[in-house]
């Protein structure tokens, strides 16, 4: 006798091979039969005829690190069939902390991982794993260790290169974190430390990850006029460290690089075929969104984002600022508050920055110094920065898998990609631009990342794998969340089953945990 049942659906089994028709039988946790005709009984019967199922989605690139611990079921994420979320990456975490700077790493990773309360006392990767283990979960979760707060342990904010001593530390602890079960290491080298770390520095870390197996994740230097050399960059510490590169939502921003994304995935091609284990994530949608302290140069962040508040009320320093700017002056219709912290600012949410900046009757510049100093940079932004065209051209690669990048902030207008991501990929390019097929989709969402992470038996459908999976119609899937109204599910999800359990059924959500930590294999 079956615990589940699935009976008469188009398999997508997520290998990539043809669709073919199914019962499928599941008992615990487990595939345990897969037939054209099973005659078993079931405890619970799923008629899925017209339907598609596919291995649960595998979100490449999250930042759900807090949403998880809150005992979460992530609505936005299992609504659109995600089963597994991929943690701590862009080189923001949770772990390893030193007490000294867990305030200040918090309030700098808040626009990104959200506000929370409670104190960050992991001192290793091991701990805060095992915090993770024990905490009731609707999805499953694959954890990378974050270069962020890891140097920080070691050296603070620090503007230097690290030590041989400090490196030393920061080996030490790479090698716990990969040993406990860490999938690999999430550079942010845009962000405050990693944008300190020269590239010698990260290979004596990333050959640590090789060592293990892991994958080396990376939100590279650049993605706009520097973003090749950035990817060479990112090719010679595979190379030169022998691990796994993967590069996060590989794009090519600001309108003078568009039409350039074809370089970038030439060079990732030729690596490949050198022999580099180089693959990548992107998100189907024209604008990314970050922290707006983003816009500030990364040297203002030297100690801590309190010396930084500092040095922004210095007029001073102001004045250099807008001495830079002129000549770099972002364009500020396309970008956009997303959250802010304050309930006195919580108008300007929904406005792009010259809006923001009259209602507030001040200067876009004079609006972004206030705004910062007064929300203590924890502020999220949207910024449209792509081109359509070369989203797609990323989006057709066959070593890009999928991942949503979404903040998961409880108040203000997120971007749509943390509750639309997957619909909108299968809809746009399987059913309106039919530049590829359904299988090759749902292979790009499923078994390609859990190779990568090295999710073990899942990823796939077959007999003896987890029961990771989604039940929906190819024909009405949909992405409605906007801009404007970010907060909204998509259509076309008819369940969403985690470890054998439904938690997703009829559209309607079921409060239960089935999720779990998974370790690499």
């Amino acid at each position: 006798m079956y615990d589940l049942l699935i009976r008469h659906a188009r398999v997508v089994d997520g290998s990539g091979g043809p669709a073919f028709t199914a019962d499928v039988g599941i008992v615990g946790e487990r595939i345990v039969a897969l037939n054209a005709s099973l005659s078993e009984e079931a405890t619970h019967i799923i008629d899925a005829a017209g339907q598609v199922l596919a291995p649960g989605f595998v979100d490449a690139h999250t930042h759900d690190d807090l949403a998880i611990l809150r005992r979460s079921t992530v609505p936005p994420k299992v609504c659109q069939g995600i089963t597994t979320v991929v943690i701590g990456n862009c080189g923001f975490g949770l772990a390893p902390m030193v007490p000294e700077y867990a305030g200040v790493v918090q309030d700098y990773s808040a626009a990104v991982l959200g506000k929370d309360n409670q104190p960050w006392s992991w001192r290793t990767m091991g701990a805060f794993l095992q915090t993770l283990r024990a905490t009731p979960k609707g999805l499953n979760v694959s954890a990378l260790l974050a270069h962020g707060p890891l140097r920080v342990a070691a050296m603070g904010f620090e503007r230097r290169p690290a030590t041989e001593q400090e490196i030393t530390t920061q080996e030490d602890l790479v090698a716990e974190a990969m040993q406990e079960g860490a999938a690999g290491m999430s550079l942010g080298l845009v962000y405050i430390p990693g944008a300190y770390t020269p590239t010698s520095e990260l290979v004596r870390l990333a050959r640590v990850v090789g060592r293990y197996n892991g994958v080396l994740a990376a939100h590279m230097r650049n993605e706009g006029d520097n973003c090749l050399d950035s990817i060479r960059e990112m090719l010679t510490i595979a190379e030169q460290a022998e691990v796994a590169v993967h590069l996060s939502h590989l794009k090519m921003i600001g309108r003078k690089n568009w039409g350039t994304i074809n370089q970038a995935l030439n060079l990732i091609a030729d690596a490949r075929v050198r022999g580099l284990d180089v693959t990548a994530d992107m998100y189907p949608y024209t604008a990314g969104s970050t922290t707006i302290t983003q816009l500030l140069p990364s040297w203002m962040f030297e100690g801590g984002t309190n010396r930084m508040i500092e040095r922004l009320r210095d007029p001073a320093i102001q004045q250099r600022l807008r001495q830079d700017y002129q000549h770099n002056e972002p364009d500020w219709e396309r970008i956009f508050l997303s959250a802010v912290q304050q309930e006195q600012f919580k108008s300007l949410e929904g406005l792009n920055m010259l809006q923001a900046a009259e209602q507030l009757g001040k200067t876009p510049l004079e609006a972004l110094f206030f705004l910062i100093i007064e929300e203590k940079g924890q502020i999220s932004i949207i910024t449209f920065t792509m081109d359509e065209r070369d989203v797609d051209l990323v989006a057709q690669s066959s070593f890009a898998m999928i991942g949503s990048d979404g903040l998961p902030i409880l108040t203000g207008k997120p971007h749509p990609r943390l509750y639309g991501t997957f619909p909108r990929f299968i809809e746009r390019y399987v059913r309106e631009l039919g530049v590829l097929t359904l299988e090759e989709a749902i292979h790009r969402t499923s078994a390609l990342p859990a190779q990568r992470f090295r999710l073990k038996d899942r990823g796939i459908i077959a007999e003896n794998k987890v029961a990771d999976l989604v039940l929906f119609d190819p024909a009405t899937i949909h992405d409605k969340a906007t801009y404007n109204e970010p907060r909204v599910y998509p259509d076309g999800i008819a369940a969403v089953i985690v470890s054998g359990q439904p938690l997703v059924l009829g559209q309607q959500l079921q409060q239960t945990f089935p999720g779990q930590l998974i370790t690499p294999a």
